[in-house]
């Protein structure tokens, strides 16, 4: 953009001084000074608006040696910009910039290796809103095609975390290839948001425990976590059916968590009474005030501000359902 910036200022620049030029040096009118300003630069071949001294001779030798160089110069080099859709990645740049600062309550992802790329994936799939880090060129340019909001960076740097609007972001997940890095970046992301969920990866025990001092909320160990899903299937393995449900992209079964805030039409009233199963949702979890996950819950319960629930159900009725008043 910079470049931009300095090829177009030299575009303006050389005809404003070439008519600044005539006009001191020959006394000409604006429009006759810009007029000769423009010809000489494009050394078209023209007529002398009038005759020129020996002063105005020189200028014109040493405006047309100068200017015209630094001028086709420019030219050829934005239209090399052009040509090579660096403008159209400049705009879109911009704009991708723009779009970011108007996020709020979105989700960042730092690292965009084959987790990174699921992660984000899965998110596009469901709608939701969310920025990328990472430092690859290569995989900047990837998350680009993909249309998906990004930012080349240090997930680590306070600057870079800022510009993807941390300060506003839901929840962060850092999934870079080294503990030491997840641990910068849950360093970094909890002095900046001290409210926010943040979920990363560890590949070794050790880890653990100086990422949950660090700030991290949720801690996801990709090799035991898949020991212990391989141990459960070996035990049994009609579970992997169950579990497909809720990873096949071919399904719209989806396992959701929803918050009931103040202007909620479910505050009040009983799970009993909202018939949630006539319209496709089941709610298998609830937690209040901080406590245990309820496995079921009592479905004669009056439910309340900030009770979060775990329902199961199609994607499509599940905001609905959730968002409005449930048929009695």
């Amino acid at each position: 953009m910079l470049q931009l910036l300095r090829l177009l200022l030299i575009l303006i620049v050389l005809p404003i001084i070439g008519t600044i030029g005539f006009m001191i040096i020959e006394d000409l009118r604006l429009l006759d000074a810009a007029y000769m300003a423009f010809i000489t630069l494009s050394t078209v071949g023209y007529e002398v608006v009038k005759p020129l001294s020996d002063s105005g001779k020189l200028f014109i030798i040493v405006y047309l040696v100068l200017g015209f160089s630094l001028f086709f110069y420019s030219l050829t080099q934005i239209g090399e910009i052009v040509v090579n859709g660096e403008l159209q990645r400049i705009l879109g740049g911009r704009l991708m910039h723009r779009q970011i600062k108007s996020l709020s309550n979105h989700a960042i992802i730092c690292g965009l290796g084959r987790m990174g790329q699921g992660i984000a994936k899965e998110m596009h799939r469901k709608g939701e809103p969310f920025v990328v880090i990472d430092l690859s060129a290569e995989r900047f340019e990837m998350a680009m095609k993909e249309g998906w909001a990004c930012i080349k960076g240090d997930a680590s740097e306070d600057d870079i975390l800022q510009e993807a609007g941390i300060e506003h972001a839901r929840c962060l997940a850092t999934v870079l290839p080294h503990d030491a890095d997840n641990l910068f970046c849950v360093m970094s992301a909890r002095l900046l948001n001290k409210n926010m969920t943040i979920i990363t990866r560890a590949s070794s025990e050790s880890a653990i425990d100086k990422l949950r001092r660090a700030g991290a909320t949720r801690i996801v160990s990709p090799y035991s976590t898949g020991a212990v899903k391989i141990a459960q299937l070996m035990h049994h393995p009609e579970l992997e059916d169950f579990i497909e449900i809720f990873t096949d992209r071919r399904t719209d079964i989806d396992l959701t968590v929803f918050r009931i805030e103040k202007n909620s039409p479910l505050v009040g009233r009983c799970l009993r009474d909202l018939n949630l199963i006539q319209q496709g949702v089941m709610i298998i979890g609830l937690r209040r005030d901080g406590q245990k996950i309820e496995l079921p819950p009592p479905v004669d319960i009056a439910l309340k501000v900030h009770d979060t629930l775990i329902a199961v159900g199609k994607a499509v009725q599940l905001s609905k359902v959730l968002a409005r008043p449930a048929e009695p």
